[in-house]
């Protein structure tokens, strides 16, 4: 993963510059011949595992969302969009996610739940998602100033 690539995109976009970003072959591990035009707009969500990861992409954000859920909703998921979507047997699911996926997770994923700003557990968290609005409602009302 190129996050290097990715802080250069969501700089652009706050900038206000029209990107053009590579997609990624699940099927094959690599990025696609394929990009897609994306224009700046005034919120921009920024969705991935690794988000926090890098210093750079991370001092961009105005808000950092770290989404917690349960390590067995994790894997059945996988297992789900791998298996119905990227047609991969489960057992194939299964190896990557012992040997590189769950440890990854714990080495790189985990550790950077203390960079975020709010962390929003499984299920309804109210109060999280009204901060998390407010923040929203407060970058649209400045962005129109």
């Amino acid at each position: 993963m190129d996050l290097d690539l990715v802080a250069e995109h969501i700089a652009d976009l706050k900038d206000g510059k029209t990107i053009i970003c590579p997609t990624y072959d699940f099927a094959n591990h690599t990025r696609a011949k394929e990009t897609k035009k994306v224009a700046p707009s005034k919120i921009v969500v920024v969705d991935g595992i690794l988000t926090f990861y890098n210093e750079k992409l991370r001092n961009l954000f105005d808000l950092k969302i770290y989404v917690d859920s349960d390590a067995d909703e994790r894997v059945l998921r996988r297992a789900k969009r791998d298996t119905e979507e990227r047609g991969r047997t489960f057992e194939s699911v299964m190896e990557q996610y012992i040997t590189t996926v769950k440890p990854m997770h714990e080495k790189y994923v985990e550790p950077t739940k203390k960079l975020a700003d709010i962390i929003v557990n499984g299920g309804m968290n109210e109060a999280a998602f009204m901060l998390i609005k407010a923040k929203i409602e407060s970058v649209l009302c400045e962005k129109e100033m």
